[in-house]
């Protein structure tokens, strides 16, 4: 099994955007609590109430702390982050969590910063999301969006997510996608840092 340190290390990807800017993909790691504050303070109050449901002005230090150290087996999350001069910026994450009360299911968000929105950055995050979660084993992921949720709704569907409507609150609907049939034959898999490649994004979300 490998050591956390091994499988966290160096980006596992490159996302070139829509517009030639390019962003790498690395899981998160625990001194990533100011980049990942720093990330969702900046973000829209529209943009971060649509994220978390309800008002929040930045992350907590114990939740930040929950977001950026993570087990990478139960939690996944992903980073895109941009460099300049140097320093990472946060621009996007997407994760997912093992539910504890329905085997096989995962939570899942995605999270973009505005200036990076319209760019095919969440997409590509989701399918590389999706991706780790079918080889990891993971039957199921789904999420509550709120109904009003426009560019949330469009990325799921795109992603192949069925929308429904979601009975214990009329405000949410429910996505869901059913993952590969052969992830329900391979155990849960921490996660592990592949050889590095390339995404190309047209467009979306």
């Amino acid at each position: 099994m490998m050591s956390k340190q091994q499988h966290t290390e160096g980006p596992i990807g490159v996302i070139i955007l829509a517009d030639g800017r390019r962003v790498s993909v690395r899981p998160s790691l625990p001194q990533d609590i100011d980049l990942l504050r720093a990330f969702f303070r900046a973000l829209s109050d529209q943009a971060r109430y649509g994220r978390f449901m309800t008002k929040l002005g930045e992350l907590s230090e114990n939740m930040a702390r929950r977001f950026a150290d993570i087990d990478h087996l139960r939690h996944v999350a992903l980073l895109a982050c941009a460099t300049n001069g140097g320093s990472q910026t946060v621009v996007g994450e997407a994760r997912y969590i093992l539910s504890t009360d329905d085997a096989g299911s995962a939570e899942f968000a995605v999270a973009v910063a505005d200036d990076w929105q319209g760019l095919g950055l969440a997409r590509a995050l989701l399918a590389r999301l999706s991706g780790h979660a079918t080889a990891a084993g993971v039957r199921r992921l789904v999420a509550d969006t709120l109904a009003g949720n426009a560019a949330m709704l469009e990325l799921a569907r795109a992603a192949g997510f069925t929308v429904s409507e979601n009975g214990a609150d009329r405000r949410l609907l429910r996505l869901v996608k059913e993952l590969s049939p052969k992830a329900r034959r391979r155990p849960l898999q921490r996660f592990a840092v592949p050889a590095q490649a390339e995404l190309h994004c047209s467009q979306g979300g």
